[in-house]
């Protein structure tokens, strides 16, 4: 395989996470509005309140705006500042599970995995865009 076809497939695989990420964000944000046992209450598998399913929405949407709106280096770097962006939201979660008063339901584990894992893999896809990106 040369080194475009790579680039071209790593930039494709950044793609397909960012617009996945953010269609999972935005359902997560919308299930945290409906009385269901997934998603919302305390006792909820993932517990979220109002404010917190708002904040899924918003980065959701930013997802789904890096994927579909930005190309090349712009998509990469988008994927990586996301996944900065979820570092960050994971790290402050984990120091203040209401986020330091502003969330009405302490974040569980089970966010705290969703989080990482955000985090973990929009760094690595991106990295990994970006070095196949800049051999070309």
């Amino acid at each position: 395989m040369n080194r475009n076809m790579m680039a071209n497939g790593n930039e494709g695989l950044a793609k397909t996470w960012i617009i996945l990420a953010g269609v999972i964000l935005i359902v997560i944000g919308l299930l945290g509005f409906i009385s269901n046992p997934l998603v919302g209450r305390a006792d909820a598998l993932i517990a979220t309140g109002n404010i917190h399913n708002i904040v899924h929405l918003t980065t959701g949407a930013l997802a789904l705006y890096i994927g579909y709106m930005l190309r090349g280096t712009n998509l990469v770097n988008g994927v990586i500042g996301f996944g900065i962006l979820y570092a960050v939201i994971f790290i402050a979660v984990v120091v203040s599970p209401t986020l330091f008063g502003l969330f009405d339901t302490a974040a569980n584990i089970y966010l705290h995995v969703i989080h990482a894992t955000l985090a973990v893999v929009s760094l690595g896809v991106g990295y990994m865009a970006r070095n196949a990106a800049t051999a070309r």
